[in-house]
């Protein structure tokens, strides 16, 4: 068993601004993944942090076919119909449930 790495040698986390960088959209439209459970990510007070090993596998999904890997995060794209007749059925999200306001 390997010993873990030490925290100075540990990858930093994202930040929404910078991974909105690295793939060219909003930090907003990062912030949204992560609070929909796109990507997986944390919270450090009010700032959102995405590990950098769920950002590689996010990516990884994004270029590569599923090979039915059982990967630890699932597709939220559209489905083939099963009648195979070229149509693509939507999932909706669920209804989220809202706080009563004090």
């Amino acid at each position: 068993m390997t010993s873990p790495r030490p925290l100075s040698q540990r990858p930093r986390p994202f930040t929404p601004d910078t991974l909105a960088e690295r793939w060219a959209c909003s930090a907003e439209t990062v912030r949204q993944m992560v609070k929909r459970g796109e990507l997986p990510g944390f919270r450090v007070g009010r700032l959102f942090r995405i590990p950098v090993n769920a950002v590689e596998e996010y990516e990884e999904c994004q270029t590569s076919a599923s090979d039915g890997s059982g990967a630890d995060f699932a597709s939220t794209g559209p489905t083939p119909a099963p009648e195979n007749d070229g149509a693509t059925a939507l999932r909706h999200a669920p209804a989220r449930k809202r706080k009563p306001k004090p």
